[in-house]
């Protein structure tokens, strides 16, 4: 096959992980002892790959029944906690109550959950579904974010993020005496850019993938150029994070990704950073409410020993997503953590040479949680950072507690350490959402001091809470975490600029006839309840909801809908006119 010179443009770790999570594969499907004969094109092993590869060549958590190792896990997780801990029968009863209840019915529902989301998406043509009302009423972005796309295309977004930017840079290694300051415009870049990161086409990911494995001749090329299979796969990578790209450039922003964090088109870690400023951003994608793979990372709440790269329990979900860990099996080789760290030196070694660049994190849902816990590894370890990179704050938007006990009491040990450390990790919470009271603790660090690791509510949060208030004439409230130590805060914002609706170029009506046929009879009402529509809404009376999609928004329950990313920028917003 014709080799081409390789390209050194951007993109270079993600492909690297693609390409071994390919070999992986290929090992698995043919174990040898030489090292590199599993690679020789043979047509028969081709076939084999090709006929085996959805249940052989895809990453542990893609099987096409990821349900049964999430099951078998819970299980195994119940009976041993039963086994070595049965006195909690009688010394903590609640806790033993929850342990037979929560963990069988997790079981139960997210296999529902599978089965609704296959029989809505694959069979009832739920994919279709939503690409029409994306492209029809949501400008082309994902569920997330179709309910008010002003929030990555507007202008006053744009601005925003443009405006942050220079503070974002500065080097505050050399300051001896500041305060905590928690800044509303930097927690609103941050919220545009944790919601920026759904916009991912994840399909292109495993096609990139599928042609990884399809064609295991190409798979290694050590010789410093590239096949036509790899520039391939290096097309389709670039390609699944162009409208990122797209939405960032205007921002002042470039954009690449890292890391698939143990998974294959599920939650991923991605890097912002500014040309001519020198920062970076770690963003994590949170939960795709479609995305099967996401939910079953979110409910593995069981709690593992995080001790090898942070303190205490973290929620095995989280950890096991972020760090390696033999979980998956004792041959499993993933390192999403030190993808991130080569990611890092290498970008500040080619964009900011000679100068400190400033490190934030970010991350919505379960994005969030694994920021929590990236931040807690960097807290724990600067050294990893090495000197040419400088931790700044992680903002994390609705987050779940992430550890136990032990875990937040030495994540605060260590955030004032030393003592004039100003790292933050802000954890916005608004209103009344969910997540952030999820997983059910005791939060406490009282209650901390007598309750046995094995509790089931053994769950604490970190860091310094932020709360959006439910009335809109009240400022945001501080509230640090159950053992964070108050110190020394102050809330600013470093633009007053009120919000106010932009006018976002129209998409062309998209063509009914892709649907099935029950969904393009429901669609004939469309002219119907376009007319009745509410033109605003009470919250924000400024911000026009014909979009019928806002209108959906408005009818989930306040637990859910607070959780959206638009909605903690908007609650920010509120709140900025008392910190001018």
């Amino acid at each position: 096959m014709t080799r081409l010179h390789r390209s050194k443009g951007y993109g270079r770790h993600h492909f690297e992980e693609i390409k071994a999570l390919g070999k992986e594969a290929l090992r698995s499907l043919h174990p040898t002892d030489q090292d590199e004969s599993y690679f020789q094109p043979r047509r028969s092993t081709i076939r084999r790959w090709t006929k085996d590869k959805n249940s052989k060549l895809r990453p542990v958590r893609t099987f096409s029944q990821p349900y049964s190792q999430y099951a078998m896990t819970m299980a195994k997780n119940l009976i041993l906690t039963l086994y070595f801990n049965w006195t909690m029968i009688f010394s903590a009863p609640l806790s033993a109550l929850a342990t037979v209840i929560v963990y069988p019915t997790f079981m139960v529902a997210l296999l529902f959950v599978e089965l609704f989301l296959k029989l809505f998406l694959e069979g009832m043509g739920g994919h279709q579904l939503i690409l029409y009302l994306s492209s029809r009423y949501g400008k082309g972005l994902s569920i997330i974010n179709w309910g008010d796309p002003s929030l990555l295309m507007s202008d006053e977004s744009r601005n925003r993020v443009r405006m942050a930017l220079p503070v974002l840079g500065i080097d505050t290694s050399k300051i001896e005496h500041m305060d905590h300051v928690f800044d509303i415009s930097i927690a609103q870049t941050m919220t545009i850019l944790s919601a920026l990161v759904y916009e991912r086409n994840d399909d292109l990911v495993k096609q990139a993938y599928d042609v990884m494995t399809d064609y295991p001749d190409d798979i290694d090329a050590s010789d410093g150029i590239e096949t036509m299979t790899e520039r391939t796969v290096r097309h389709l990578l670039w390609e699944s994070e162009k409208r990122i790209r797209e939405f960032a450039k205007p921002m002042g922003l470039q954009f690449e990704g890292i890391s698939e964090l143990k998974s294959l088109g599920g939650p991923f870690c991605g890097l912002f950073w500014a040309e001519d400023y020198p920062c970076f951003i770690v963003c994590f994608k949170g939960t795709t409410p479609t995305n099967y793979e996401e939910f079953l990372v979110d409910c593995s709440i069981q709690r593992a020993d995080a001790r090898p790269y942070l303190f205490g329990a973290a929620h095995q979900g989280f950890y096991d997503s972020v760090f390696p860990t033999t979980d998956f099996g004792d041959d499993d080789k993933r390192d999403p953590y030190q993808a991130i760290l080569d990611a890092l030196h290498e970008k500040a070694k080619l964009l900011y040479p000679g100068k400190k660049a400033q490190v934030w994190v970010t991350g919505h849902s379960l994005g969030a949680a694994m920021s929590c816990l990236l931040f807690s590894r960097w807290l724990k370890c600067p050294e990893d950072l090495q000197e040419s990179l400088h931790l700044r704050d992680c903002y994390v938007i609705g987050t779940p507690a992430v550890g136990d006990d032990d875990f937040a009491s030495l994540f605060a040990s260590h955030s004032n350490t030393p003592v004039k450390r100003r790292s933050t990790l802000w954890r916005v919470v608004n209103k009344l959402d969910a997540v952030c009271r999820l997983p059910v603790g005791y939060d406490n660090r009282i209650f901390g001091r007598f309750v046995s690791k094995w509790d089931f509510f053994n769950y604490a949060h970190v860091g310094h809470g932020v709360l959006i208030p439910h009335n809109p004439e009240r400022p945001l409230t501080l509230k640090p975490s159950s053992y964070q130590s108050p110190g020394s805060m102050q809330i600013i914002a470093i633009n007053s600029t009120l919000y106010r609706p932009y006018a976002l170029t129209p998409t062309p009506p998209s063509d009914i006839n892709g649907l099935p046929k029950w969904m393009q009879v429901i669609h004939s009402w469309h002219t119907f309840y376009r007319s009745w529509i509410p033109a605003s809404s009470d919250e924000y009376p400024t911000k026009t909801i014909r979009n019928p999609l806002q209108l959906l928004e408005c009818f989930y329950p306040p637990v859910l809908r607070d959780h959206i990313p638009h909605n903690y920028y908007h609650g920010l917003e509120c709140a900025r006119k008392f910190y001018t």
